[in-house]
């Protein structure tokens, strides 16, 4: 329960709350015809959204609007937004919006909520009536709108109204019939963000703190425990050998040894046991409890309690699963406990994961977990979707011919390009052909490209010793790294590269030195990020001991530099 009566809150007696609730109420369309219905509205207001965080002074904006008023009789509206840069972190799918609008007046002329769009059409009309039109790319919503008494009619006349977009989209599409005009505010300075889903709450949640991290009072942790990007909150217990990467831990969460929690939300009283691997995604309701061993899938939901039966329940935007009447052990171990919490019927039947990913848990307006835009627009990388073709379709033995065909080529071009030295770009061109001709996916290129380059040493001679190898290799780097950095874009790419480098190391125990070295070389090059390399070091199978060994060193020292980098 929250006290507010001996808060800044109650300070000024001069508001009064008055709360309207009603079963009938779906959409904020619902409650605005409400209120044109008992005329509660007869002045400019502000139509605020709940999840709002903002240190703009609305009395600011009132006065500004009321002002506009005067001039404009038919101004209904005034959206607040705050200035930023295109694609930053903080502007995910549903919030990148696209604003055109009268240069000298900030009159809204063109509305478009982007969401997966990459394109945005203004009609052609909005310039020619228009001497000068200012398009507005670079701006994040605040869902703050002043609007005047005339606003709630609106709603009232339009029943498909829903929403705020509805009402824009509508009044903007009805100008000429309707008359009336919205104006935009854009603000340089102060802060307003909508947290509506995950991706805001972490945004949001980075933006306030100072640091990359922020440890909550009474939290214990072990010993050689990474953390970057995230908050744990009180009492917590973090185990040995962890890995916590943009993540949140709420109070009183216990996590065993041998972790890795990769963007997830542990709530209240968590228990994760040892060697538990989290994924990307999943959310973790108060007192659910993973057992030891457990790889828990992208994207997974659980809560502690038993599914609810209660048909009241039936119109939730997210719905219990309820034919799960009993605790899936092969999901959270024997000794575990949680129960799925399923999206609806409708959403289950999509597909898309990056859907998903949007709807659920929310996506950087940029990318995706493991796709980062980048400006490749003469590179090979722009038409792929890593995302959809991680895995390639063609499957058995065919696949495998394909592949190791494909690998032969690659050696041939690499061997024929350091002899003959052949342009980069040609080589590149040489080995997209070779890639389109075997319709192979782009982490497989990644993948074939690391492994021919380690082994093309050996095409020179067989019976290379470990210091001649090493000083081989080094020459042929210098040469060919940059074509395999044209297709290394990725946190998902950079992984693929470190796993065909540790298949090399273990195939190649007497030069699986040299496999450290081009790791780091590679670090050095700012091709291979920290966090995947922890991310891979801590997911090397127990088999490959000898592989962790070789490469503790190292990691050490990555650690110490982070450390003082941070402490910087």
């Amino acid at each position: 329960m929250v006290i507010i009566r001996d808060s800044e809150w109650s300070k000024k007696e001069t508001m009064s709350v008055s709360v309207m609730s009603s079963a009938s109420f779906l959409s904020m369309g619902d409650i605005m015809r409400e209120l044109d219905s008992k005329a509660l509205i007869r002045s400019d207001f502000i139509l605020i959204n709940g999840a709002i965080l903002t240190t703009f002074d609305l009395e600011v904006f009132l006065d500004e609007h009321r002002k506009r008023r005067e001039s404009d009789k038919n101004c209904a509206v005034t959206l607040l937004y705050r200035k930023t840069t295109p694609q930053h972190h903080i502007i995910c799918n549903e919030q990148a919006v696209v604003v055109a609008t009268e240069t000298s007046s900030n009159r809204i002329r063109f509305f478009q909520r982007l969401h997966k769009a990459l394109t945005s059409y203004i009609p052609l009309e909005i310039f020619q009536e228009n001497d000068e039109i200012t398009i507005h790319y670079n701006v994040l919503d605040s869902y703050i709108s002043i609007c005047s008494p005339c606003v709630p009619p609106l709603f009232s006349d339009n029943f498909d109204y829903q929403d705020m977009d509805d009402f824009v989209k509508g009044l903007i599409v009805n100008e000429e019939l309707l008359g009336n005009s919205m104006y935009i505010h854009i603000n340089n300075e102060g802060y307003g963000a909508n947290i509506s889903n995950l991706v805001m709450y972490d945004s949001v949640r980075q933006c306030q703190l100072q640091q990359n991290v922020v440890i909550g009072q009474g939290t214990k942790i072990g010993e050689n425990v990474h953390i970057s990007n995230s908050v744990i909150g009180k009492n917590c217990s973090i185990g040995k050998n962890v890995l916590i990467t943009g993540s949140y831990l709420w109070d009183g969460v216990s996590v065993g040894d041998s972790c890795n929690l990769d963007t997830c939300l542990l709530a209240d009283k968590v228990n994760v046991g040892n060697n538990v691997s989290i994924k990307p995604g999943c959310v973790l309701g108060p007192e659910v409890s993973i057992d030891d061993g457990i790889i828990l899938p992208t994207l997974t939901r659980l809560q502690a309690e038993e599914v609810c039966d209660d048909d009241s329940f039936g119109e939730e935007d997210f719905e219990f699963n309820k034919s799960n009447k009993s605790i899936d052990k092969n999901l959270v171990g024997a000794n575990g406990h949680g129960y799925i919490c399923n999206i609806s019927e409708e959403e289950e039947d999509d597909d898309d994961e990056n859907t998903k990913i949007t709807d659920v848990w929310g996506r950087p307006f940029d990318s995706c977990k493991f796709l980062e835009d980048e400006d490749s627009s003469s590179s090979e990388i722009l038409s792929v979707d890593e995302g959809a073709s991680g895995e390639s379709e063609v499957e058995g033995d065919d696949y495998d011919d394909d592949i190791s065909q494909f690998y032969r080529e690659v050696l041939d071009s690499l061997h024929r390009g350091y002899d003959e030295r052949v342009q980069l770009e040609n080589m590149i061109l040489e080995i997209n052909s070779s890639k389109h001709a075997y319709n192979i996916s782009i982490k497989e290129v990644v993948s074939v490209l690391v492994k021919a380059l380690l082994n093309l040493p050996f095409e020179y001679d067989a019976n290379l010793t470990t210091i001649a190898y090493g000083n081989m290799l080094k020459r042929l780097r210098i040469s060919l790294d940059k074509v395999i950095f044209n297709y290394v874009r990725s946190a998902d790419t950079q992984y693929t590269c470190l796993l065909a480098v540790e298949d090399f190391m273990k195939n190649h125990g007497n030069f699986a030195q040299s496999g450290v070295t081009v790791i780091k070389a590679w670090y050095d090059d700012d091709v291979l990020h920290e966090l995947v390399i922890f991310r891979w070091f801590y997911n090397i199978s127990p088999e490959n001991a000898n592989i962790k060994r070789l490469i503790d060193p190292f990691m050490k020292w990555l650690r110490e530099a982070e450390e003082e980098s941070s402490g910087d």
